[in-house]
């Protein structure tokens, strides 16, 4: 079970209009925590990191599910241009998260050509899969596994992590996803 982050979707000022890019930057904010929280759960599960860099792929692949499930719930919203400027800035924030971290764990920038190519090529694929009733399909979540598993390696431990992400953790995130961006949402006027 994914470790409850404190995770703010309330606005300080109910009084003035949010913009895009505050509503983007405090999503950001929670597919930071939500991701981070989720490679956490991975580990307490007895999947074996072997290093840091391992960690933050992980970390990355949940930041770009939760890019793409931002952009499906954020769709009837706000119009095109709109939602096409909240998901470019959701975007570089999150991946701002990815580069400081990477930074301050490694000491070294991330390829960054590399990690947007990577965003667009799993957006792409998760986009032609099923969302019906507002949730990911089964679909969405093995893609999401067979990342992951792909990062962490076929061991006799990590081999079973495709399982633990579609039964267990890719539905816990995107319940604590949708929960707390919903609210988010809702208190911002959209």
């Amino acid at each position: 079970m994914l470790q409850k982050a404190r995770i703010r979707t309330a606005w300080k000022s109910q009084e003035r209009a949010i913009s895009i890019s505050e509503m983007a930057n405090a999503f950001s904010a929670i597919c930071w925590r939500i991701a981070l929280s989720a490679a956490k759960n991975l580990h307490q599960q007895d999947f074996v990191y072997f290093n840091d860099e391992q960690r933050l792929a992980v970390i990355r692949e949940f930041l770009f599910f939760q890019i793409h499930l931002s952009d499906r719930l954020i769709h009837d919203k706000l119009p095109d241009d709109d939602r096409s400027e909240f998901i470019n800035s959701l975007s570089l924030n999150c991946l701002r998260h990815y580069a400081e971290n990477t930074m301050e764990l490694l000491n070294r920038s991330p390829d960054m050509e590399e990690t947007l190519n990577a965003l667009n090529q799993v957006t792409n694929a998760l986009s032609s899969f099923r969302y019906v009733d507002q949730q990911p399909g089964y679909e969405m979540y093995r893609l999401l596994g067979a990342r992951i598993r792909d990062i962490l390696g076929e061991d006799q431990t990590n081999k079973w992590v495709i399982d633990q992400i579609m039964e267990l953790d890719g539905p816990e995130v995107f319940d604590l996803f949708n929960k707390s961006c919903t609210r988010l949402v809702k208190n911002s006027g959209y």
